[in-house]
């Protein structure tokens, strides 16, 4: 937490703003880097920031508020890390100078992967040779061999390069980050009863939940789990979990008419019942554009977009709404889902209707070592069913004008939550053994 959400993003920062002291020696207009020093400029960077909070999923937690008016603030971590390796690397595409904005996606690329609970041992490969190739290439720019920018290179440029060592010693940092520690620390300080030697409470308290959780993994039937599904839910294979009916049986037409009679080999599409939520395995919840134009765009925190597996390769799309279309009956003759206990009367494909997102803009995506994917929407022609098992993640797709090749058009660029595993969008990967 303290590197990724505190030290580095500091160090950014105090770079793009060019915040360090200047030696007499030195000159502040030579910063070509320090971009924040027009204030111009920093405005504007804030109200981008400000406006990619609707596009932001609330599995993402606190979406980061303009950092010119609220980042000396009670800013938190999770938002300094969603802002500066979330958003930056493509909202300071064409505002950093190229050099520098490429080394700081490297950097970021890097990052990402360390973040991840799980780590291959080819992305593990992958993020070593991308930390060690930036950490030599921070030091041309910034520190250029000149003792008056010693101080741009801080320790934590350092440990960074420890990173994927580190990772296959004692496995993934995130798993031993000051995220766990601190929750850890506030639960057993809210245990302790007795104001009186609080230290050797404290060792108890610790040494009793170590022993209550080693008999519960041992015996997991001790502890049961509590049915969180929510009402009127209905639990599907894998942990997937289908939340909040339409009421009401809806006839299709137009192209979802067509893309469900396709589905299911029929001449005629059947009436069926739309389903607006869908709780994924990774404890998020995805939303459908069904359930989200329910609500005023003020309200929308966006949780349609997801990333999906699609014959073989990683792809965003936009959920449109969930179904259980009944793909057998006793009669052949039912448009009804009510009668989920009847499993030799009904069968079900569980699947999403989605439209889909176009491949990754290629020059943006190898420039920036495969952070800055941004897409176009395919629209209605990418119609298509799919089973909801092929949903991965929710992603949010923030919408951006990027000026390239001298024109500028409207794209949605890609962030994921860091933690999770991330896209490998336009990268074959080697399969292993």
């Amino acid at each position: 937490m303290h590197l990724s959400g505190a030290n580095m993003t500091t160090l950014w920062l105090d770079l793009w703003h060019g915040g360090f002291d200047c030696a007499s020696t030195d000159n502040k207009s030579l910063w070509h880097w320090a971009v924040f020093r027009d204030r111009d400029t920093w405005e504007a960077h804030g109200l981008a920031v400000a406006a990619c909070k609707a596009y932001l999923p609330g599995s993402f937690d606190v979406a980061p508020r303009n950092p010119c008016l609220h980042a000396n603030s009670w800013y938190k971590a999770t938002e300094y890390i969603t802002w500066i390796y979330n958003l930056c690397p493509t909202l300071l595409y064409g505002v950093l100078p190229d050099r520098v904005w490429r080394n700081f996606c490297q950097f970021v690329a890097g990052l990402h992967i360390m973040s991840q609970y799980s780590i291959t041992p080819s992305q593990l490969c992958h993020a070593s040779q991308l930390i060690s190739d930036w950490a030599p290439e921070f030091e041309r720019i910034f520190y250029q061999r000149c003792i008056d920018h010693i101080p741009f290179v801080r320790p934590c440029v350092h440990l960074t390069c420890h990173l994927p060592s580190e990772a296959a010693r004692v496995g993934s940092p995130i798993c031993s980050s000051q995220w766990t520690m601190e929750r850890t620390i506030g639960n057993l300080g809210q245990e302790i009863r007795q104001p009186s030697d609080p230290f050797s409470n404290l060792a108890q308290q610790g040494i009793h939940c170590c022993q209550v959780n080693a008999l519960k993994a041992m015996l997991p039937h001790l502890d049961p789990p509590e049915n969180m599904n929510p009402r009127a839910s209905v639990s599907l294979s894998n942990g997937y979990i289908l939340a909040k009916r339409d009421k009401h049986l809806t006839t299709l037409r137009g192209a979802e008419a067509t893309v469900v009679s396709d589905y299911l080999n029929l001449p005629h599409a059947p009436r069926i019942r739309r389903w607006a939520c869908l709780h994924l395995p990774n404890g998020q919840i995805a939303r459908s554009e069904f359930q989200e134009l329910q609500k005023s765009p003020e309200e929308i925190c966006m949780a349609r977009n997801v990333k999906i597996v699609l014959n073989g390769r990683d792809c965003i799309a936009e959920v449109r709404y969930y179904a259980r279309l009944v793909v057998h009956t006793a009669d052949n003759n039912s448009d009804n889902d009510e009668e989920l206990n009847a499993p030799d009367q009904l069968a079900f494909d569980n699947v999403a209707l989605v439209t889909l997102y176009s491949d990754p803009h290629p020059q943006l995506l190898k420039h920036s070592y495969g952070v800055v994917a941004s897409c176009t929407k395919l629209g209605e022609a990418s119609l298509q069913a799919i089973q909801i098992s092929a949903i991965q993640s929710v992603v949010a797709m923030v919408l951006h004008c990027p000026v390239i090749d001298g024109r500028a058009e409207d794209r949605y660029f890609l962030a994921e939550k860091m933690g999770l595993e991330i896209a490998c969008l336009g990268v074959e990967e080697d399969e292993e053994d």
